[in-house]
């Protein structure tokens, strides 16, 4: 019996003028990040994974054989690009990547399981100017493609972490950060003996907003040395940002994840009213076996970043004869028409050319629209 099922569950065949835009998308963004010195790379599909990653395909080998995976994530692949082949390069290192990936299982805001990621590193400075870098290039290209009305949420792993420390009850912590993960101030307030503790968890809970309702007070929280200098770090990213008036930066001290592998400043860009995030990014740590180093990259989802663009499709298609001039040709590319070369007759070429889902036609020397 034949199998009429050909694609699984959250995998597609992309057919639509979708397609399109996502290239000339991703193109663009890819364009603004090697234009500011980013070196472009491409990494391989299939690797051998020293770490298995719960939501990436096994690819069955012999059982000598090491294991191999298809790639979910290609930030980890820059990694072990940076630690390896160009470990002895001078730092920092400025990269950008895109390249699909597949998940063995989707999310509710995103059943997909195979998208194009999009992305840049720094590795290799500590400085916040690589952060301001990173993430003003990845406002800039998002405003590039026609994303409107952004918010860009800032907060950092560094604040909760002080209290977490102190915190030695395993049961107990968990509590903790399911409280402060559903935003619940009164419950999660309660578990906090110390005094000055406590008080940083409401200051904590309390700087959640828009940035400019929050600048003048931000500086007046008792805290220690690293929490205020990672509270002067996000201000100054802040505040250097060229933001257009519809934008806006929105502060939450309190927004971890527990799986997240950032260990300072993260950055997420919603759009109004579009589910989930639209890119995100952050300061991480990458470890070997001679050095750390510090890194902060940015990535985006072009799937998301398709639904959230306000852009719309433009695109003028022009039916043309066959044997129509290379020049007159070329002058319609450079005019924005996208040439659809009709082989057969043209005798009817209007309805031929509404077959093909033309928006125009030529005909005797002219640009006729139908």
């Amino acid at each position: 019996m034949e199998n009429k099922k050909l694609i699984p569950e959250g995998f597609k065949d992309h057919v639509d003028f979708n397609t399109n835009v996502e290239h000339e998308y991703k193109n663009k963004i890819i364009d603004i990040f090697v234009k500011n010195g980013f070196d472009l790379v491409k990494t391989p599909l299939l690797e051998f994974y020293e770490k298995i990653s719960k939501n990436s395909f096994l690819i069955a080998t012999k059982k000598k054989d090491p294991k191999l995976f298809i790639r979910d994530d290609i930030t980890p692949q820059i990694i072990r690009i940076a630690s390896s082949r160009f470990k002895s390069k001078t730092r920092p290192i400025k990269l950008c990547y895109y390249g699909e990936v597949v998940r063995k299982k989707g999310t509710m805001l995103r059943p997909e399981r195979q998208f194009l990621q999009v992305g840049s590193e720094i590795i290799g400075s500590e400085s916040i100017l690589a952060d301001i870098e990173v993430i003003s290039l990845a406002y800039k290209s998002l405003r590039d493609i026609g994303i409107k009305n952004i918010t860009l949420e800032l907060t950092s792993k560094v604040f909760l972490d002080e209290i977490f420390s102190k915190i030695k009850d395993v049961k107990k912590l968990k509590v903790l950060k399911n409280f402060i993960k559903q935003k619940d101030k009164k419950n999660s307030l309660n578990l906090i003996n110390n005094k000055n503790d406590r008080l940083f968890l409401e200051n904590l809970f309390n700087f959640t907003g828009n940035f400019k309702d929050l600048e003048k007070k931000i500086n007046l929280i008792s805290i220690s040395k690293d929490a205020k200098k990672e509270i002067q770090n996000i201000a100054k990213i802040a505040k250097v940002l060229n933001l257009h008036k519809e934008d806006k930066v929105f502060l939450d001290l309190t927004e971890f994840n527990i799986k997240n592998y950032h260990d300072g400043i993260k950055f997420t860009f919603f759009a109004k009213n579009v589910r989930g995030e639209v890119a995100s990014g952050g300061r991480y740590k990458i470890k070997t076996k001679n050095k750390q180093e510090s890194a902060v990259g940015f990535t985006c989802f072009m799937d998301t970043v398709l639904r959230a663009s306000s852009f719309e499709n433009k695109s003028n298609k022009i039916l043309v004869p066959f044997d129509i001039n290379d020049k007159i040709k070329k002058n319609l590319i450079n005019k924005n028409y996208i040439v659809f070369t009709f082989f057969g007759d043209i005798s009817d070429i209007t309805n031929i050319a509404k077959k093909y889902f033309c928006t125009h036609i030529y005909i005797n020397k002219k640009i006729k629209k139908i």
